[in-house]
């Protein structure tokens, strides 16, 4: 079964569960009825009007729009008065008539007409999925061996073979994400690219090719071009230029599933929300209980909140304030959800924090277009302010707050907390002696190796010029020192380059581990102090504190 059809399976089986529950709601909605009629508080009033709000909004959407359609005109009524005793005898009359009604309508099959939209295919939940075998087609063994060693440093999985025939063997056997091909080899001087257009030709699959060359003439580049040559790199190598172009090859952009917060009192409805956005390939996670919404969106994290606007605790609109009361969450929209068709209501509702207000019941099809580009909106934004233009790392403001909130995180779950410092060794001196856009390549090389060298997890910042910092959440300064020797150790064998002339560059790294009681200023002064004997005791180390 595909997983469309799982999701559709899904949203069936919710709505048998809420026919299900439908005899005991409208049990609930008559007592609370009887019970208005009979008490002079405004309790049973108030249960009935949350009610009849969230039938208002559930029913439509679980094969009742009829139902739906009364409830709404329930709710309205019951809206005349605040207290049972202003209720007039003909809205009495009104009222009563509906819920009969109501009751008449629950009897009857649920429709499906409108009940089973088109869901997209779930996306990939992989983010930038990096795709290591290369395979290095090279008759010079020597630069074969460069290569495949400044590929590894990087992570890459690399097979070298001096000829054609080796390397079409091992195609059939295993598809590398992207070949390095020499122009010239033993077959002929045009043999690799002659090699990349027969493989083309006669095979569905199509691997990306870079052609290298010690000759920069019109036929070995048009013979590249015409193999769909991705690019032509003449010899001596540059590493960097090799570097880039490989990255773009086989890191496909799978883009992170954005994550949806959805905050509703009726677990049922939430779930067929969640269902719906989870079927287009979100993240979503779903809470009844406002009590544990600030802890659950520390961790979570989400790109947008939906959140029904009525609710037994507390409104939406308060909750909304609560929210706006958080630095890190000003800019996370907010989409209510609600049965209020007062545009003066709405109005209300988005000055005081709300981003898109959603009438119940809402279709499939509009809930994840409004969903989707709301969210997308955000992320594109976000990423703006918080990243680093030349590395494309967090920055300097985003590193401090995600610091902040995995220490929090950490100290709440009394789970392992690393954070490191690392800064380029002599870095002025590379600046002064090969230039400022050589640096600059550094630089990039370093969030490059950090990037696939560490784990998903773990975030990664420039702190500031050279500087980076890097938070390793669940993971004990043993393990983090670890981790940081093999980055170091590998970034010291890269071949830097400009124009000519060949460098290398190393790290120090200073680390510490967060501990009971700490705080985020400690935490930050400790690692810059461990990076600080990093560098007097001779750099290219890690030191820990």
């Amino acid at each position: 079964m595909t997983n469309n059809n799982n999701k559709y399976k899904k949203l069936r089986q919710l709505q048998a569960q809420y026919v299900a529950q439908l005899p005991s709601t409208l049990d609930a909605l008559n007592n609370a009825w009887l019970r208005t009629m009979n008490e002079n508080g405004t309790e049973a009033l108030d249960l009935l009007r949350q009610l009849a709000h969230n039938l208002t909004g559930s029913a439509g959407t679980f094969g009742f729009p009829a139902i739906s359609v009364e409830a709404r005109n329930l709710e309205e009524n019951l809206r005349k008065a605040d207290v049972p005793q202003k209720l007039t005898d003909s809205t009495k009359k009104t009222i009563a008539s509906l819920l009969q009604h109501i009751n008449s309508l629950a009897k009857q099959e649920p429709s499906n007409q409108q009940y089973s939209p088109p869901l997209e295919e779930g996306a990939d939940s992989t983010s930038s999925q990096f795709d290591r075998l290369i395979y290095v087609i090279e008759d010079d063994l020597l630069l074969a061996k460069e290569i495949a060693s400044q590929l590894g440093y990087f992570n890459y999985e690399v097979q070298t073979f001096s000829s054609t025939e080796p390397a079409l063997v091992a195609i059939q056997q295993r598809m590398p994400s992207a070949m390095i091909i020499d122009v010239r080899l033993k077959e002929g001087e045009l043999a690799g690219p002659n090699f990349a257009k027969f493989f083309n030709e006669f095979s569905s699959a199509r691997i990306p090719s870079i052609f290298i060359s010690a000759k920069d003439n019109w036929q070995a580049r048009l013979a590249a071009v015409q193999a769909n040559g991705s690019a032509y790199l003449t010899k001596p190598l540059d590493f960097n230029d090799l570097f880039e172009h490989l990255e773009e090859l086989t890191t496909r952009q799978i883009p992170e599933p954005l994550k949806v917060l959805i905050v509703d009192d009726m677990k049922v409805l939430a779930e067929h929300y969640a269902t719906v956005l989870r079927a287009s390939g979100m993240r979503v996670e779903t809470i009844s209980n406002i009590d544990g919404l600030l802890e659950k969106l520390s961790d979570f994290k989400p790109e947008l909140i939906l959140m029904d606007i009525y609710m037994p605790q507390c409104s939406g609109l308060e909750v909304a304030k609560v929210i706006r009361q958080k630095d890190e969450l000003i800019g996370v929209p907010i989409i209510f959800l609600s049965t209020e068709s007062d545009p003066s209501q709405r109005l209300f509702a988005m000055e005081l924090g709300g981003d898109d207000f959603l009438q119940k019941p809402v279709t499939n099809e509009h809930l994840l277009a409004s969903v989707r580009s709301r969210a997308l909106r955000f992320r594109k934004l976000r990423s703006y302010m918080l990243n680093d233009g030349l590395t494309g790392l967090f920055n300097h403001v985003s590193i401090k707050t995600l610091l902040e909130a995995e220490v929090s995180r950490a100290q709440r779950q009394t789970k392992p907390l690393s954070f490191a410092m690392i800064d380029i060794d002599h870095f002025k001196v590379v600046n002064d002696t090969y230039g400022h856009p050589a640096g600059d390549r550094v630089l990039k090389n370093v969030a490059r190796m950090l990037k696939k060298r560490l784990r998903k997890s773990d975030l990664i910042g420039r702190y500031g010029g050279e500087e980076f910092a890097i938070i390793l959440p669940e993971t004990d300064i043993k393990t983090a020192e670890k981790i940081l020797n093999g980055v170091r150790e590998n970034f010291s064998r890269i071949t830097q380059q400009n124009a000519d002339d060949q460098f290398s560059c190393t790290l120090s790294a200073g680390i510490t581990q967060l501990i009971p009681g700490d705080n985020v200023d400690r935490v930050i002064s400790a690692a810059d102090t461990a990076l600080y004997e990093a560098k007097e005791g001779g750099r290219n180390e890690v030191c820990i504190k």
